[in-house]
């Protein structure tokens, strides 16, 4: 059955992002059947009607904003309960996580999807957290967003709780995950592989996960850092330093997002650029943490290098609400 029609009109602005990057005054958008089919001054689209008419005289109206790495599932029963000064929280959150219910899990997401819809996030990234991806597949639905999705796994010893199976079998869950979920609600929800660090993973986890989203044509992201202690202790093992050390696996490529990315050398920098991969930094995080947002961040340089670079929020246990800025 077809979607009724909506016509945005006349907005202030329309903010196309189009390969011209066109910021149209006075713009008209026009939806037919769930999808955008025009764009163009509100003249150019005055003879053309819809089901419904949203006077937009007074916005400015933009693309859908992707929060590029936010863990939905703990969202809201975390947030602003850790002082600033407790320094990780993550033991504890873990932990909270762990002990949620199927139910608890669905009614988190699906409040924190209502925070994300309406200040216009319609895409999100969730590195794994969610347990029970069946309970919150209906959440996805309603909201009408999009949302990659996946598995965490680890196979090394880790300071908090995390999900740890046999090198193997974390592999062949997470074939078995990106196989049943990937393409879901009409090609809304995307499955990738999602190993939690390279700190938890050992090599043979991470090179195994890249032969299957290669395979599979769709991608992985785990969370990385740097910084003088990390290099002196990944050069004890070997390696330059830990961006060059997931470059000698082969684990980097075009098809992977390495999160936060705080500490980065110049040498690391150029090791994201020359591999195509791309970052999600989340500002407010570090902020909060006085991780070095500025000092560490090195933004500008990735930019500079031509490295795709998104933002996130991470989750309110770090930021406290769910703006990536």
């Amino acid at each position: 059955m077809p979607q009724p029609s909506l016509k945005i009109d006349r907005a202030r602005y329309v903010v196309s992002v189009d390969e011209q990057r066109r910021i149209i005054r006075d713009g008209s958008i026009l939806v037919e059947n769930g999808r955008i089919s025009r764009v163009g001054r509100a003249d150019e689209l005055a003879a053309t009607g819809a089901d419904r008419v949203i006077d937009a005289r007074h916005f400015v109206v933009t693309p859908g904003f992707v929060n590029g790495h936010m863990h939905i599932s703990y969202a809201h029963p975390v947030r602003g309960i850790f002082p600033d000064d407790l320094g990780s929280p993550l033991k504890q959150v873990f932990a909270l996580q762990t002990a949620m219910t199927e139910e608890e899990e669905y009614h988190t997401t699906l409040l924190a999807l209502l925070e994300l819809v309406r200040k216009g996030t319609v895409c999100l990234l969730d590195p794994g957290s969610t347990k029970f991806p069946d309970a919150c597949l209906q959440a996805y639905e309603d909201a009408g967003v999009r949302v990659i999705m996946g598995e965490a796994v680890t196979d090394r010893e880790a300071p908090f709780t995390l999900p740890r199976y046999a090198t193997a079998e974390a592999v062949a869950r997470t074939a078995a995950f990106i196989d049943r979920w990937d393409g879901r609600l009409e090609g809304r929800l995307r499955a990738w592989a999602m190993p939690f660090s390279p700190e938890t993973c050992s090599a043979e986890l991470l090179q195994g996960l890249k032969r299957v989203v290669d395979q599979r044509g769709t991608g992985l992201t785990l969370h990385h850092g740097s910084g003088p202690q990390a290099r002196k202790d990944y050069q004890g093992r070997g390696a330059k330093n830990p961006t060059e050390y997931l470059e000698a696996l082969g684990v980097l490529g075009p098809n992977v997002l390495l999160a936060h990315a705080l500490g980065l050398d110049d040498a690391e920098v150029d090791c994201v650029a020359r591999t195509g991969a791309a970052v999600t930094m989340c500002p407010v995080t570090a902020a909060k943490g006085a991780r070095g947002a500025t000092a560490l961040g090195r933004m500008p340089e990735l930019l500079a290098r031509g490295v795709r670079v998104a933002l996130g929020c991470d989750s309110p246990n770090n930021s406290n609400h769910l703006d990536p800025v």
